[in-house]
């Protein structure tokens, strides 16, 4: 019996604030590939679960959340219970609360298999923090998105400013590092560089460089 194609997805991997979802986007554009965002999945169930009240912990209200909870991709925006949520899938809080959730198993089953029947179903540029080690581990590009901590909390501060919302620059360089220990430490499918991902540094380049070197990589793969 031959073995199933591996799917035609480019799994983006990095840490917070690193440019993976202007990357990706940007990448799908241009390759007219799906934009998948796996970081705004857990945002959503971050969301949901401050809304109701629910903690970060495996117990009957985190299941009976799941249960009722809709999360779906409608070309490449997230919506929750049929709603797109926008900018409120952005607030740091609930950047901090998909942390704390992406490392509970019944939240990562719940979003495994829509992500895989998605990269099964069409060509997708899929970014998140284990794509290429655990979601994807087939894929034929895999890309592991980094830059050091400073450059990606000026980066923040300059979204967070677009967005009205002033915060000191140091004080927003704790949150990354803080969520870097956090997402290298959990113990189920922990941040880390799959073996065979290309390493794309992006301290000291500009997006459309950095989407130029990934559009190079995927189109040695790809063709095109």
């Amino acid at each position: 019996m031959s073995q199933p194609a591996p799917p035609r997805v480019i799994a983006i991997d990095g840490p917070a604030g690193a440019g993976k979802s202007s990357v990706s986007a940007a990448l799908a554009a241009r390759l007219g590939f799906t934009r998948l965002d796996t970081g705004a999945l857990y945002r959503a169930i971050g969301l949901a679960a401050l809304r109701a009240g629910v903690r970060a912990e495996e117990g009957e209200a985190l299941r009976a959340l799941l249960a009722d909870l809709r999360v779906e991709l409608d070309g490449a925006e997230v919506l929750l219970d049929g709603v797109a949520e926008g900018d409120a899938l952005r607030r740091p809080e609930v950047s901090a609360a998909a942390s704390d959730f992406a490392r509970l198993p019944s939240v990562r089953a719940k979003l495994l298999d829509l992500q895989r029947a998605i990269g099964a179903a069409q060509a997708c540029v899929v970014d998140g923090r284990d794509i290429g080690t655990v979601v994807f581990p087939d894929a034929p590009l895999k890309i592991y998105l980094t830059a050091s901590a400073r450059a990606r909390a000026e980066r923040r501060l300059l979204e967070l400013a677009a967005k009205g919302m002033a915060q000191p620059l140091d004080e927003v360089q704790r949150e990354i590092e803080a969520r870097d220990a956090q997402d290298a430490s959990r113990p189920i499918a922990p941040l880390r560089r799959a073996e065979d991902a290309v390493l794309v540094d992006a301290t000291a380049l500009g997006l459309e460089e950095v989407v130029a070197r990934c559009c190079g990589l995927a189109r040695g793969v790809f063709g095109g």
